[in-house]
């Protein structure tokens, strides 16, 4: 299958071939890798590929002042209060320590805007926006009590919550949250959507009422299909799905036809295939470098992902850079099927989100042969629901596959932070997987 080649503008290329070269010459982290530069007189995609890949092990061993450009006095820069440190929550690994620059995160956030209609037409900037997600990665969190309206405003931000477990959101709970929408009128939401996925499950029980704004975008997490069936419900706006991370900041946005455009004002992005029997060429895994940040440089920066090219022309019309059918999921959050085809979340997600009465779930394989499901329904029994849920799964896993469903009443995130919806209890080495390893 042909795959949609990108375009790029030559300002692109001026930004790439900038961002690049002030990596390899100014960029203590980067001192190892000159020798792998193909020179100036090369193709500056091609001066890419032939980097190695930047993990997140790379980032903890060099420290956040190693990917500052020499230079830049970051001590003073820390004290003046024109960056600060920030530490990841660690979900896919350790916790990683950056430098966090306000005033570039900002305009990564305002090109991606540029991405979907609805956002573009909406005179974003200072405008009100509620959030939606756990307050262990953004907002306040209590343990201890609540926290008034006030106490979770932050300028022109409302952060809904301050527990990080939805299974404590009551009835009671989540009205609170459906007034205070009302009652901020955010212009945007912003939502993990597993957590807004629960609240939209409360309004459709009790027949709230939930305050439209302009958009929803989904962010902090892939949003599963369940999750999408559920907010769909409850919003009639466009809920745009929003993808980037603390180190690259914003990096694909959703169109308004669906598909997720690159933004190529402030990153590049290398793709690298899968082997053909796990789904490549359209699948494989993302490297993000980074344009326009001077208090931090990234190239090839694995974000941990996996995703689908879109392999024609998108109907929007946008073309430059990359164009997404989906994203498939973390790395990990991938298992495998009998055969020993790697199987993303996203398939797995699909063959869940076509048994009715599924609400929320949390698959774990344990090993090639074995698969364990823990779901809510509120609608159906095990007896009714299970059969059909063996059978979606083992076409994915196979016939030969144990697979053991267990219902549930409620689940929690990891840690009070993000849902997992797939996972292996072994290590999956995505390199053994890529087209050429395999």
């Amino acid at each position: 299958m042909l795959i949609l080649a990108p375009t790029y503008s030559s300002e692109y290329r001026a930004a790439a071939k900038s961002a690049f070269e002030t990596a390899l010459s100014k960029v203590p982290a980067y001192n190892t890798w000159r020798r792998y530069d193909l020179g100036p007189s090369a193709d500056i995609f091609e001066r890419f590929e032939a980097m190695p890949v930047l993990t997140k092990a790379d980032l903890r061993e060099h420290q956040f002042a190693g990917f500052v450009p020499e230079g830049r006095d970051l001590a003073s820069a820390l004290a003046s209060g024109e960056v600060k440190l920030v530490k990841t929550s660690g979900s896919t690994s350790d916790a990683v320590t950056n430098v966090w620059y306000q005033k570039w995160w900002d305009a990564s956030e305002a090109s991606s805007w540029k991405l979907h209609v609805a956002t573009a037409s909406a005179g974003l900037g200072a405008h009100r926006e509620a959030i939606l997600s756990s307050p262990r990665c953004v907002g306040f969190a209590s343990d201890d009590g609540y926290l008034s309206m006030q106490q979770r405003t932050l300028e022109h931000y409302l952060f809904l919550t301050e527990k990080d477990d939805p299974v404590e959101w009551s009835e009671a709970f989540c009205d609170r949250m459906i007034d205070e929408l009302g009652r901020f009128e955010p212009v945007v939401l912003e939502a993990n959507p597993s957590f807004l996925s629960v609240l939209c499950r409360n309004a459709i029980k009790y027949d709230r009422r939930v305050y439209q704004p302009a958009a929803v975008t989904l962010t902090y997490e892939n949003p599963s299909l369940i999750h999408l069936r559920h907010i769909h419900r409850v919003f009639q706006c466009p809920a745009i799905s929003s993808y980037g991370s603390t180190e690259s900041g914003y990096v694909f946005m959703q169109c308004e036809a669906g598909r997720l455009h690159q933004n190529v004002e402030h990153c590049h992005v290398d793709f690298q295939p899968l082997a053909p029997r796990h789904g490549g060429p359209e699948i494989g895994r993302i490297l993000v470098s980074t344009f326009h940040n001077p208090w931090r440089a990234l190239i090839r920066f694995d974000m941990g992902d996996l995703v689908k090219l879109a392999t024609v022309p998108c109907p929007c019309g946008r073309h430059e850079g990359l164009t997404l059918d989906a994203i498939e999921g973390r790395i990990a959050n991938a298992t495998i099927s009998s055969a020993g085809k790697l199987i993303t979340q996203n398939e797995v997600d699909s063959a869940i989100a076509q048994v009715e009465g599924i609400e929320q779930y949390e698959l774990l394989q344990s090993d090639e042969a074995t698969v364990s499901v823990s779901y809510v329904s509120d609608t159906r029994g095990p007896t009714a629901l299970e059969p059909e849920l063996c059978a979606s799964l083992r076409r994915c896993y196979g016939a030969s596959v144990k697979i053991t469903p267990h219902q549930i009443q409620a689940l929690s995130p990891v840690l009070g932070v993000k849902y997992r919806l797939a996972s292996a209890d072994f290590k999956i080495d995505i390199d053994d997987f890529l087209a050429g390893n395999a």
